[in-house]
C-alpha cells in the first residue's frame, strides 16, 4: 500500500540542514547493524594484510639483511594494530546493537493478512 504524498502548499519546513543529516544517520542505523558489521571486516581484512605485510618485511630482512630505518616495519605493526582495533570496535558496537533491539522488543514481522490458512480452526479444534 502506497501513501500518497501532496507538495507542501504554505509554510517552509522546521528541519535545518543539520536535522536532515540526523535523520539520515538514524534512519541509517536505526534498523540494521551493518555499519558496525562492516568496520568489524575492514577491521579484520586490515589486520591480516598488515601482517602479511609483516611477514613480507621479515622474509625480505632474513634474505637481504637489516635496512636502516625500520620505517616501514613500523607501518606494518601499526596498521595491524589500528585493523586490530577497528575489528574490537565493530565486535563491541555488534553486541550494544543487539542489545538495543533486545530492549526495544521488535517483532521481527508483522502478518497483517492471511489467505486461505486452515492451520488456525485447526489448531483450536484439537484444544
Amino acid at each position: 500500500m502506497r501513501v500518497g504524498i501532496a507538495d507542501r502548499t504554505a509554510g517552509e519546513s522546521k528541519y535545518s540542514l543539520w536535522k536532515l543529516i540526523k535523520l539520515q544517520a538514524d534512519l541509517i542505523t536505526g534498523f540494521t547493524s551493518a555499519p558496525l558489521r562492516l568496520a568489524s571486516i575492514a577491521g579484520l581484512a586490515l589486520a591480516l594484510v598488515s601482517g602479511g605485510f609483516g611477514v613480507f618485511l621479515l622474509l625480505r630482512r632474513l634474505i637481504r639483511g637489516p635496512e636502516a630505518e625500520g620505517l616501514f616495519t613500523l607501518f606494518a605493526i601499526l596498521f595491524f594494530f589500528l585493523g586490530l582495533n577497528f575489528m574490537a570496535l565493530g565486535i563491541l558496537g555488534e553486541y550494544v546493537g543487539r542489545m538495543y533491539v533486545e530492549v526495544r522488543r521488535r517483532p521481527r514481522s508483522v502478518v497483517v493478512e492471511t489467505l486461505n490458512f486452515e492451520g488456525r480452526e485447526a489448531a483450536r479444534e484439537a484444544r
